[in-house]
Order: C-alpha cells, then sequence, then structure tokens
C-alpha cells in the first residue's frame, strides 16, 4: 500500500524557479477537524495557524482555498497534507468522514504546484525524532532507546497507528498502516462481556470501535449496561471525561478506567508487532483530553501493555510516552517537504 502521494505537473521545476514567496502550506487533517498552518521554507518555522470543521466544508480544496484567500498577499504553491485516511493511489475517500477527491484534481483547483498527501500518523511518525522533552511525557521508566524501532497511535474520531523505523547509518523511514481495525481483543471478562455487547450492533468488533471519541461513547453505554445503572444521559465523549473528573457519575468514572486497560492492550500488541523497542507513543485528541483531566491511569496503562504472557517482561524495556502536542502532525508534514530546523510559533 503506497502511505503517501505526490501531485505535481510536468513543469515543476520551471514553476518553482519563478516562485517570489518562500511559504509553503502544511495541514492536518482528521475526521472531525481540519489544521491549516504556513511553513517557511527557510527558517522552518510554522505559524498562522486556522482550523477548519470538515463537516463544514465539500473538500479539502474548498479549504485551502479559503486559506490562501484569507491570505492573498502570500504566493502558495505547494503544500503538505496529512490525512486520516490510507493513502493508494489519487483518489482519497476518508473513512470517518464525507471528504471524497483526486489529489491531482484538488493541486490543480488550488492552484498548486505539488501537493504531497500522507497518512496522519505516517507524519507524525516523521515528527518524533524533531520532538523535544517539553513536548513527551514519559509513563514508565523503561531506559530510553533513541535509535531503535518506534511505534506511535492516536485516538480520536478514529484510531491511527504507524511506525518508525531505521537501519543503522540509514535515515528513519515511517510505516504507515490501519491497525486501528485489527480485532479487539478482551484480556478479562468484563472486557470480553464488552465484546459481546458490541457484536450486538458491530459484525467486525475493532479497537477502533472502542478506542476513538465514538468508541468511549459506545464503552460508556456498554459499562452502564454490564453494570444495571441508569445512565445519566446519552453523553458526548467529553461529557464522559467531565463527568469521570468531577466524580459524578461512577459509570464515567469506571469507563474511563477500563479504556485506559484496553489503550494499554493495544498498545502491547502494536509494539510487539513492529519489535518497538524503541517506544511507543500515544496521542491524539481523546488522549489529551483525558490526560488533561488527570484521569489518565498510567496503572491499568502499563498492566495492558505488559499482560503478554511469556513476553511480559520483554516489554518492560519498552518505553512509553504520551504526546504533549496538538502539532506533531503539522511538524511531520512540514518534515515530508525535507524543510529543516522546524519549529512551532503560537501567536
Amino acid at each position: 500500500m503506497t502511505s503517501s502521494s505526490t501531485a505535481r505537473p510536468d513543469n515543476r521545476d520551471q514553476n518553482k524557479s519563478l516562485m517570489t514567496d518562500t511559504r509553503v502550506i502544511i495541514g492536518d487533517v482528521g475526521g472531525t477537524n481540519c489544521r491549516l498552518a504556513s511553513c517557511d521554507r527557510i527558517n522552518g518555522c510554522i505559524e498562522d495557524f486556522q482550523i477548519f470543521a470538515v463537516q463544514d466544508f465539500n473538500s479539502l480544496s474548498d479549504v485551502i482555498q479559503v486559506f490562501k484567500e484569507s491570505r492573498s498577499s502570500t504566493s502558495f504553491d505547494e503544500a503538505s497534507i496529512a490525512i486520516a485516511n490510507p493513502i493508494v493511489g489519487d483518489m482519497i475517500t476518508m473513512t470517518n468522514a464525507h471528504w471524497a477527491f483526486s489529489i491531482e484534481q484538488t493541486r490543480e483547483s488550488c492552484g498548486l504546484n505539488e501537493l504531497l498527501m500522507l497518512n496522519d500518523w505516517e507524519s507524525v511518525a516523521l515528527a518524533l525524532p524533531l520532538l523535544t522533552a517539553a513536548q513527551l511525557s514519559k509513563v514508565n521508566q523503561a531506559q530510553e532507546n533513541p535509535n531503535e524501532t518506534k511505534a506511535l497511535f492516536g485516538v480520536g474520531t478514529g484510531l491511527g497507528a504507524a511506525g518508525l523505523v531505521k537501519k543503522k547509518d540509514s535515515s528513519w523511514v515511517p510505516i504507515a498502516g490501519e491497525g486501528g481495525h485489527v480485532s479487539f481483543s478482551p484480556v478479562n471478562r468484563e472486557e470480553a462481556l464488552i465484546l459481546e455487547i458490541f457484536r450486538e450492533h458491530h459484525n467486525h468488533v475493532s479497537f477502533e470501535k472502542i478506542l476513538s471519541g465514538p468508541g468511549l461513547k459506545a464503552l460508556y453505554q456498554a459499562t452502564v449496561k454490564l453494570s444495571g445503572a441508569v445512565p445519566l444521559d446519552d453523553l458526548a465523549p467529553s461529557e464522559i471525561v467531565e463527568g469521570a473528573a468531577t466524580a459524578s457519575d461512577p459509570m464515567c468514572q469506571r469507563t474511563v478506567e477500563i479504556f485506559c486497560g484496553i489503550l494499554g492492550n493495544f498498545a502491547g500488541n502494536l509494539c510487539l508487532t513492529l519489535g518497538a523497542t524503541g517506544g511507543v507513543y500515544v496521542g491524539g485528541g481523546v488522549i489529551e483530553k483525558i490526560d488533561q483531566a488527570g484521569l489518565f491511569d498510567r496503572d491499568r496503562f502499563l498492566s495492558g501493555l505488559l499482560h503478554k504472557g511469556r513476553l511480559s517482561d520483554w516489554l518492560t524495556n519498552v518505553p512509553a510516552f504520551l504526546l504533549r502536542t496538538p502539532y506533531a502532525g503539522l511538524i511531520g508534514a512540514a518534515a515530508a517537504l525535507g524543510i529543516q530546523n522546524i519549529s512551532v510559533i503560537e501567536r
């Protein structure tokens, strides 16, 4: 499967020689939001952010055109966009949103010389070696192995996953995949009962059905059903996090606890699959909200991570981190263009 795709005209070199501006558009598109910014090719500064609701636009080209038109004094002719979707050829049909578009037609309609599209967690993978200590939070005490294979995944509207590998004296190579769609594997009786409840609504229960914004909501409903309790309401994911943080609903608290354990289970599976002795990195909007509310249960996460039978000891040596920056996808999108010395300027 192709993990990235670039659209450019045959006369790209000629067009680039006529450029009068050093700025490019970089973007990070999820199932809910599309974040665009400008990046200077020369000094690597990322700034001028704007967030668009995906549901408010018919396509990526509409968003890019609005972004360009509101910055008419800048001549953008190149863009690098990370998107929550596999990249296979020219056509992109988003899994968790209504957008469907041709990369080449988008490039043409937006007046770009080049449009690079890459998987969103492939982009985050490219950013990992560039992140600072302040942009990461270590979850365990395992020794860091900075040059070894890394696993990473993020929980948002969906569940994205990727890897980052290198051989001696080589550059980092991102591995894009669709690991969030692997089958959910319960590790105890409670999770097995939760799986049965999910099967009442889905022919296939993937980890994404649980580890995502919609999944957190469904997990709450399953937890309430198992307990025999009466749910407060049809709670949104943000309300579940709030209910757990304020202790206003014990079922919200229990839901987040179970969620963190399943999160660790998935992390362990991904580490074993990739041989990720360089660490596992966890991010995404849902994790960010849980972490900011002080609800990330490290003990349950690590218990799930290490619950792998004969390989449990091996996993104790894998460092685990939470991503503490919402800009990793943008940093990776800039890195994919070969831009150096990347920094983020928030205004």
